[in-house]
């Protein structure tokens, strides 16, 4: 299993507002640090995030279909209806952000770390996901349809209802998550790394009666 690169974002970063750092004209955003605003809708797709940090930001509707982020850090923040659809992130980092119903169709996810997250309802269709955490975060009823993925860890989340179509979950451990429920093929189980309760559970899917000798 590879070891996830942390995003290289200096401690100390020229403050910014959103307004103040984006120019329709000149769609790339670097070196700054964007805290504690709101950010309205906005239709940027193909805007590009380098080396930026954002802290207690609220994203209203927000498109960034197409983007670029490298080094990027989002802490405590929260996004309504976002779309990140298409685009591509190295090295990003989610904190403590609420992101539930967003949208990461189609993506390539390098190096990516979602940490004390909420994202019930999220979609990762179709997306392409290389050395990426999930930790200690809420995935109730996510979507995750159809990815190629590799070097992937769940940590302690809580994954009841989500839906794993066409996604095969070998070499990757859920050992430490929870659900009460997961609508997954049993093909798509193969070399998954589950505990022994969880083992359990999936013996239901097959309808086996398990029984003590």
């Amino acid at each position: 299993m590879k070891k996830r690169v942390e995003p290289q974002v200096p401690k100390h970063l020229d403050h910014q507002t959103f307004d103040d750092s984006f120019d329709l004209e000149d769609p790339y955003i670097e070196y700054v640090e964007i805290r504690d605003c709101v950010i309205p809708m906005h239709d940027i797709r193909r805007l590009e995030f380098k080396t930026v940090r954002f802290v207690n930001v609220q994203f209203e509707a927000i498109d960034l279909e197409e983007g670029y982020f490298r080094d990027v850090v989002f802490e405590k923040c929260q996004f309504v209806n976002a779309v990140f659809s298409h685009a591509m992130m190295k090295q990003v980092s989610f904190i403590g952000c609420r992101l539930n119903g967003t949208l990461f169709n189609d993506c390539k996810l390098e190096h990516v770390l979602f940490k004390d997250c909420v994202m019930d309802l999220c979609s990762f269709g179709y997306s392409e996901l290389k050395v990426c955490d999930f930790d200690t975060s809420r995935l109730s009823e996510a979507d995750f349809l159809e990815l190629k993925w590799s070097d992937i860890r769940f940590l302690e989340c809580l994954l009841d209802g989500s839906r794993f179509s066409r996604t095969s979950l070998s070499g990757i451990d859920i050992s430490t998550s929870r659900f009460d429920s997961l609508s997954i093929e049993l093909d798509a189980l193969k070399g998954a790394v589950v505990s022994q309760s969880q083992a359990l559970a999936f013996l239901d899917l097959l309808g086996l009666e398990i029984r003590d000798l």
